[in-house]
């Protein structure tokens, strides 16, 4: 009787571990799909702009083109804000649901210690764990895991078209109060490297904020 019950101990434990797995895959693949979309849709718009503005120029004075590019690109880099700090949001969740796979498939080796040599993707939530499953190994020390792809993924992308964007209305202001073309184009590259900086930092560090919480409970010492 005890092994029968240990049996469906195990058959109800691979059937609840089976569900999560599926469901945590199925946020990822939302998260991904979200985050690449809302990426997509800003560089539509800013393109958009672009093109428009390209029209206007024929036919405007370079006092009114400068005007209408600061108006615009201010309100491309709040919709750029916006669109960050939820990839951010989106790419933190999707490393806490790659993170809680790679737990799931810990438990799997340890019910079945036989097919743990099948699994190619990791089986530790720890931060080389979580780094090596997306890939990325470049943070051998940290203690935790990190939102290590913030800088390489869609987060990413969408800070360096903020900062550029930053960098076109400096550029503008700086046109509009006569700075001149060179200092124009210094400014706005001073801009474009700051903004872009600064973002980056602030959100290295709100994505350690959002997994540090999480308890590491299968590191790669794990005696098991």
């Amino acid at each position: 009787m005890p092994e029968q019950k240990s049996e469906v101990d195990k058959t109800a434990a691979l059937s609840i571990l089976t569900t999560e797995h599926n469901t945590l895959q199925m946020i990822r693949t939302a998260t991904i799909t979200d985050a690449s979309g809302r990426a997509g849709h800003l560089l539509t718009t800013i393109s958009a702009s672009m093109i428009a503005l390209g029209f206007v120029a024929q036919v405007v004075p370079s006092q009114v083109l400068l005007t209408l590019m600061l108006v615009i690109f201010s309100a491309l880099f709040l919709i750029g804000l916006a669109t960050l700090f939820r990839t951010v949001e989106l790419t933190i969740e999707d490393v806490q649901a790659g993170l809680g796979i790679n737990r799931i498939r810990a438990v799997y080796a340890e019910l079945e210690p036989s097919t743990r040599h099948v699994f190619v993707r990791q089986l530790h939530d720890d931060t080389l764990g979580v780094e090596a499953d997306g890939g990325q190994t470049g943070w051998r020390k940290a203690r935790r895991p990190r939102l290590i792809g913030t800088a390489l993924g869609v987060a990413g992308l969408v800070n360096l078209v903020n900062g550029l964007v930053a960098g076109v209305i400096v550029g503008a202001a700086a046109g509009l109060l006569n700075a001149g073309l060179t200092w124009s184009i210094v400014l706005s590259a001073v801009v474009a490297l700051a903004v872009f900086s600064g973002f980056g930092i602030a959100l290295g560090r709100i994505g350690r904020r959002g997994i540090a919480p999480i308890v590491t409970r299968y590191p790669r010492n794990h005696p098991n």
